[in-house]
């Protein structure tokens, strides 16, 4: 008999036992919500990630392990703890379709930025370079962070009143933040209400801007001078300065990269964006892209997968391609993240375990636009403290590399490839570069802030994020 895929697994669990998750979860965090959130997040785990879920000898064990496990990669001090006799009934499930759909359009990056209430105590860090059996790198701690801005949590009176609506939420979560052209967007969710609310908020200098987005899952991506943007009403390309450009997204076809393409995420999968069209990414045959990067004069780098590994090729013109990085992981990928600046790129390749987390497996560079890669150097990734549950990759003008983890904070690779981890709070994550600045959201309060560096990650500043101050 042919084995039964995950998809069907999982729509089996699905049908039979997620009430009783969203409940058992709900007594973990506090909040019904968060708690339906997580689950969520497991079932999109077990479609995305099935290996290890169709090995499980209780799938709904598996799911409720996995759920936790997000919990506690989520924690944020700014979770509002209620007690679950005094929570509203939670509205319909959201239904497979739409567990499938967050499968299917999540980068494998895990959204860590979500906040949801369960304790974690995060240790080992000393351990996090070196080999497995290397446990005496104690890194020194960067300088400590300075500030800028008194920690105020008030909403800019400036925004409009349904962009305000949304941050006055007690259940308030930053769902992306991304930086462009020297200006910062943060992407909101609030969830006092049913469905959850999205508003948008971008600051560029002294200007801040901001709308509601009317979406279940908006997408927000850093493109050159700006963001693009998808909700409900469609897609955009949003300048720092608020001005709006409707952008058409194209049918398949199309085989070429050409010079001033952007490679994007959208919810139809990656495309090209190509002044104002969205277009097909070209991909090798039989593959489906995970990830890709092209360069200003239009190398396209792209990881892609069969369904069972993943690698990466690249092609200066869409149709011949070069398989360029040779692979040194000890254990297959089934995702990876691509980020570039310039002819400087990375690739994080991301495993599947059997908890449900993702390690990262391996992190490769290249400065001379995907021709020659250097594996990185001090990395965690085959140890029982291995690097893990990656929430963003970037990449700084000069080709260092920075990585946000819920396992390790912040990881700095210089150039050469040496890691050197960095903890800035209890909680670092979604890291991104404007100009020659990186900054790295850090808890700070009920809000959190963003803590930035234009030294190279020696003293860090604090600041407010869009939106607050």
């Amino acid at each position: 008999m042919p084995r039964t895929s995950a998809v069907d697994r999982a729509q089996e669990v699905y049908a039979t036992s997620y009430r009783r998750l969203v409940g058992q979860l709900t007594g973990v965090t506090g909040d019904p919500v968060e708690a339906e959130d997580a689950v969520v997040e497991a079932f999109a785990r077990a479609v995305s990630s099935p290996r290890s879920f169709r090995a499980a000898d209780n799938p709904e064990a598996w799911l409720r392990t996995v759920a936790v496990n997000v919990t506690r990669t989520r924690w944020r001090r700014s979770r509002f703890f209620r007690d679950v006799s005094e929570q509203l009934v939670r509205a319909e499930p959201p239904g497979f379709g739409a567990i499938v759909e967050r499968a299917r359009t999540a980068r494998r990056r895990r959204r860590t930025t979500i906040g949801l209430a369960a304790v974690v105590v995060v240790v080992g860090l000393a351990f996090a370079v070196g080999g497995p059996g290397d446990r005496s790198a104690d890194p020194s701690p960067p300088a400590p962070t300075t500030t800028t801005w008194d920690g105020t949590s008030a909403v800019d009176a400036t925004l409009p009143s349904d962009v305000r609506a949304v941050l006055d939420d007690d259940r308030l979560d930053l769902w992306t933040a991304a930086g462009s052209s020297g200006a910062v967007a943060v992407l909101w969710r609030g969830c006092d209400q049913e469905p959850c609310r999205f508003a948008l908020v971008t600051r560029d200098g002294d200007q801040v801007s901001g709308s509601a987005l009317g979406a279940s899952f908006p997408r927000l991506s850093a493109v050159p001078n700006g963001w693009l943007v998808e909700d409900a009403t469609g897609t955009i390309r949003l300048s720092p300065s608020g001005d709006r450009a409707q952008i058409y997204v194209t049918g398949p076809g199309g085989d070429d990269v050409m010079e001033g393409d952007t490679a994007v995420e959208t919810a139809a999968g990656w495309r090209l964006l190509r002044g104002d069209k969205v277009i097909a990414l070209p991909s090798p045959s039989g593959r489906d892209t995970v990830g890709a990067y092209v360069t200003p004069t239009g190398r396209l780098i792209a990881a892609t997968t069969s369904g069972f590994d993943v690698s990466v090729s690249t092609t200066d013109d869409g149709r011949t391609w070069e398989m360029s990085m040779p692979s040194s992981a000890t254990e297959p990928a089934t995702a990876a993240v691509v980020p570039g600046n310039g002819d400087h790129v990375a690739i994080a390749s991301l495993g599947d375990a059997p908890d449900g987390s993702m390690p990262v497996v391996e992190v490769q560079l290249s400065h001379d636009a995907g021709a020659t890669w250097t594996a990185a150097r001090g990395l965690d990734t085959v140890g029982g403290d291995r690097v893990r549950d990656l929430s963003a990759v970037a990449v700084a003008p000069d080709g260092t590399t920075y990585v946000t983890t819920g396992s390790h904070h912040l990881v700095r690779i210089d150039p050469e490839g040496n890691a050197l981890p960095i903890q800035l709070s209890s909680f670092d994550s979604s890291v991104f570069v404007v100009d020659d600045t990186v900054c790295v959201v850090s808890e700070r309060g009920r809000i959190d802030q963003l803590s930035c560096s234009d030294d190279g990650g020696t003293a860090w500043a604090g600041r407010s994020l869009p939106g607050f101050g």
